[in-house]
This record gives structure tokens, C-alpha cells and sequence, in this order.
């Protein structure tokens, strides 16, 4: 299947830091997103360009909260939750409004028959159980390349936005996870100790 849109995402490094950058496959920049605590995306080639969204990774809870910006009030925010599942089999998974009004339930969840490199998952709706995304990871070492997110089904300007964040979300809290279970004081491009971070 032919996806309906395709996102590349690669990491940009400061001193402290590595942040990340959003680009189609044919290589036109779409968002700079600054990692910190939080994942802030800009609608531009840094951090000075305006909101576009963002995910607040949330401290004593394992969920994460989603927003993105109101066109018409760009200073607000219009917020998701993300949720996690399970302990050694996590699953995370949102419910959202769409546009014709019902309210749909999404599951990211890890897969080994779709994707390719060594951090692979896909996006379930639960109704149909459809594979609506696939987010793959690069397993290049010193590869600059975070991953590919192929979104399968037109779903919407709206809708996209809240798969890239939240898929992007999943591979950076699994990451600082392993880091700070494999004995890294600081969890995240923030610095932001492991123990503080409670979206498992």
C-alpha cells in the first residue's frame, strides 16, 4: 500500500542537546522540534518560528499530554492525552474527536512484520483494527536519521500532526527509559533525570 504521507525525521545536535527535525521524503522542511523536558514543535527551521504543537511528557503519571496549537488563537493550546499500557508489553494509545464527530480510539504498539530497523511501531485504529502509520527507526549507529513515519489513510492535516507528535513521542520516552535504566544519570536532550520522567 501506497502511503498517504510520509515524514522523515532526523536529529540536529547542540552542546547539551539533540533536537530533532521533520522533512518529507522529498526532502521539504516541514518542523523543528526542540527536545527538552518537553517536545516543542516549530513550524520553521529553528526555535523561533511559531507552535505548531507539542507533547509534555508528565511527571508523576505514566501519560503524556498532546497539543496543538488553535489557528485562530495560536497562543492557546488544545490538548490530548496520551496513555500507556503494560509494563513489558507497552502499548500507548489516544481518543480523539474527528471531524464528523465520533470519537475514535488509536494504539501505538511495537511490531516485527512492518517496518524496518530495530524500533518499529504501528498505529492501530481499534475499531477496524486498521494499520493506519508505521513509525521505523533507523539502526544505523551513526546514522543522523531518527526514523520514517508512513501514515497509510488521508486523515487530515489535524489528525497527521497528532501521529507525528505522538509517534515521535513514543520513540523519545522509550529512549530515555532505556537510557536510564541502562545507568544514564540524565534522561532526554533536557537533561532531565530518568526518575523524574514517568511516561513508561
Amino acid at each position: 500500500m501506497n502511503p498517504a504521507a510520509q515524514y522523515l525525521i532526523t536529529q540536529t545536535h547542540s552542546f547539551w542537546h539533540h533536537h530533532y527535525n521533520v522533512s518529507t521524503e522529498e526532502n521539504t522542511h516541514l518542523f523543528h522540534v526542540v527536545n527538552s523536558s518537553h517536545l516543542t514543535f516549530h513550524r520553521s527551521a529553528d526555535s523561533n518560528g511559531p507552535i505548531a504543537g507539542m507533547c509534555k511528557f508528565r511527571h508523576f503519571s505514566s501519560d503524556c499530554k498532546i497539543g496543538l496549537s488553535d489557528p485562530e488563537q495560536p497562543s492557546k493550546i488544545n490538548w490530548e492525552y496520551l496513555h500507556k499500557q503494560g509494563f513489558i508489553k507497552r502499548t500507548y494509545w489516544f481518543r480523539i474527536q474527528l471531524e464528523d464527530g465520533t470519537k475514535q480510539t488509536y494504539t501505538w504498539k511495537r511490531t516485527h512484520s512492518l517496518g524496518t530497523g530495530s524500533e518499529k511501531y504501528k498505529l492501530v485504529e481499534e475499531t477496524s483494527l486498521t494499520v493506519v502509520a508505521v513509525f521505523s527507526s533507523s539502526d544505523r549507529a551513526f546514522s543522523q536519521t531518527t526514523g520514517h513515519l508512513d501514515i497509510y489513510l488521508p486523515l487530515g492535516p489535524r489528525l497527521n500532526l497528532i501521529v507525528l507528535i505522538s509517534g515521535l513521542a513514543v520513540v523519545e520516552g522509550e529512549r530515555r527509559l532505556t537510557r536510564t535504566t541502562q545507568g544514564g544519570g540524565a534522561a532526554g536532550g533536557g537533561g532531565m533525570l530518568g526518575q523524574d520522567l514517568k511516561f513508561r
